[in-house]
């Protein structure tokens, strides 16, 4: 997965929510970068469908 434009973002994670990353990704043979950027990205397009899906039904 390519990642051209790279943003540090800091922010607080609770511990466990770290080990369960790293334990996912590990599985998926993953950073945990690479698999939080993934879920978020895929977290983005669901929320795009849903809005343009609730939208052209108005």
């Amino acid at each position: 997965m390519p990642y051209g434009n790279k943003v540090k973002f800091h922010y607080d994670v609770p511990a466990y929510i770290k080990k369960q990353l790293a334990e996912a990704a590990k599985k998926l043979n993953m950073t945990a970068t690479e698999l939080l950027s993934k879920t978020i990205e895929e977290e983005y397009e669901r929320v795009k469908r849903e809005q343009a899906s609730a939208n052209s039904g108005k």
